[in-house]
C-alpha cells in the first residue's frame, strides 16, 4: 500500500516537520511505500515536489495532508487528492498578526476559510490534541479522532553544553518569535521578577526571529522603555545544544496565547525544568495534570509566582515528579502505537 505525505512547507527541526519524519519512518517500518511531498524543502531535508505526486495517484495510493497554515498547496490536495487524510496542527487566528504583519495575517485568513470544504472530502481527519478536535468538529468534521505528536526525545539530550557559565537565575522560553506567542508578557513578567523578585536573572528567549520585522521591534522598544537588561535572544539553536538550555534554566515561562500543541512544554518537562504556563488553547491539554497553568497573567502575581517555585525546593520536587509521570504518557511507543491503530483501522474501514 502506498500512504504519502503531504504538506506546504516541510522546515528543519520544527515540530511538523519532525512529525512528518517520524510518521515517514513508521509508515516504511509497516511496509508501506511512503513519500513527502511538499511545496517548500528545506535545503536540509530531502522529500519531492508535490508537482511529482501525479504521477503516484492510483486507487490505493493515500494521502497525509498535514494543515497548518496557508498555501496554494491547500486548494491542490482538496482538488486533486482522492484517499485525503486530514492531520490538524492549527492555524493561528489572523488577529495576533494584523498589527505586525499583513501578509501573515492573509495567510491564517485563507487557511481558515478553506478548512471546512475539507470537511466533505476527507476520508478521516486527525487532532493533535483536544482542543484542535474541536475546531475541526466546529466547522463540519464528523470524522475526528485524537493523537498526539510522535515526540523523539532523544533528538534533545544532554551533550555537555552549557550556554551560561554563571549563577544567574534563568528563566526560558523556547518558540519562534511572533505576536501569538506572548513575548510582550514574558518582558513584563521580567520586568517585575528582575525589580522586585531576584535581582540576579536573565530572561532567555530561544527561537527564530526576524530582526527587522515589526513585531520583534516592537518587542525591542519594550525592552528600552522598562530599562530592562539581561534579556536574551538566541535565535534558532541546534538540537544538540538545546537541551542545555533547559539543564541551565530554573523555570520554563509560557504565555503563549495560541498554541495546537506545543512541544517545548514537554521538552521542558523531559528535562525537569518547572513548567509555568498560561492555560489557553492547546496548552492546557498538553500539560495535562503537570506543572502550574495560569488561568490569566497579572505580571507582578506571575513573577511572584516564579520566585515562590524558585525558592521552595518541596514545591520544585512535586512539580517535577507530576511532569515525569506527564512525559511518559507521551512514550514514543505508546504514541507510534496509537497512531497506527488509528491509521489501519480508518483504511480497513474506508478502503
Amino acid at each position: 500500500m502506498k500512504i504519502h505525505q503531504m504538506l506546504p512547507n516541510y522546515w528543519y527541526g520544527d515540530a511538523i516537520g519532525n512529525h512528518v519524519i517520524e510518521i515517514r519512518n513508521i509508515l516504511r517500518e509497516m511496509g508501506c511505500e511512503s513519500e513527502i511531498y511538499a511545496n517548500v524543502i528545506h535545503e536540509k531535508l530531502t522529500a519531492k515536489s508535490y508537482l511529482e505526486f501525479e504521477a503516484e495517484k492510483s486507487p490505493d495510493t493515500w494521502v497525509i495532508y498535514h494543515y497548518s497554515t496557508g498555501s496554494p498547496l491547500n486548494q491542490y490536495a482538496l482538488e486533486n487528492v482522492d484517499n485525503l487524510i486530514l492531520l490538524y496542527h492549527n492555524i493561528t487566528p489572523a488577529k495576533y498578526f494584523e498589527p505586525f504583519d499583513y501578509d501573515a495575517a492573509e495567510t491564517c485568513k485563507d487557511a481558515r476559510a478553506l478548512l471546512p470544504g475539507f470537511a466533505k472530502k476527507v476520508k478521516l481527519a486527525i487532532a493533535v490534541s483536544e482542543y484542535n478536535a474541536a475546531e475541526l468538529e466546529s466547522v463540519g468534521f464528523g470524522n475526528v479522532v485524537v493523537a498526539p505528536l510522535i515526540l523523539n526525545f532523544d533528538k534533545i539530550k544532554s551533550s555537555g553544553f552549557h550556554p551560561f557559565e554563571d549563577d544567574k537565575t534563568n528563566i526560558l522560553f523556547v518558540g519562534r518569535v511572533a505576536p501569538h506567542k506572548g513575548h510582550e508578557d514574558l518582558l513584563k513578567v521580567f520586568y517585575f521578577y528582575r525589580n522586585y523578585v531576584d535581582k540576579n536573572s536573565r530572561l532567555v528567549i530561544v527561537g527564530s526571529y526576524d530582526k527587522n520585522g515589526s513585531y520583534y521591534q516592537t518587542l525591542k522598544k519594550y525592552i528600552d522603555t522598562m530599562n530592562l537588561t539581561d534579556v536574551v535572544f538566541t535565535g534558532s539553536v541546534p538540537d544538540d545544544e538545546l537541551g542545555g538550555y533547559f539543564e541551565d534554566s530554573s523555570i520554563f515561562l509560557c504565555l503563549s496565547k495560541h498554541e495546537g500543541f506545543c512541544v517545548p512544554l514537554m521538552e521542558a518537562m523531559k528535562f525537569k525544568t518547572p513548567v509555568v504556563a498560561l492555560a489557553e488553547s492547546g496548552v492546557t491539554n498538553t500539560m495535562g495534570y503537570a506543572g502550574v497553568l495560569l488561568n490569566h497573567v497579572n505580571h507582578a502575581q506571575v513573577a511572584e509566582t516564579l520566585g515562590i517555585i524558585k525558592e521552595d525546593e518541596t514545591l520544585r520536587e512535586k512539580i517535577k515528579t507530576a511532569q515525569t509521570r506527564r512525559v511518559h504518557d507521551f512514550d514514543r511507543d505508546k504514541m507510534v502505537e496509537k497512531f497506527k491503530n488509528v491509521l489501519t483501522q480508518a483504511i480497513d474501514g474506508l478502503a
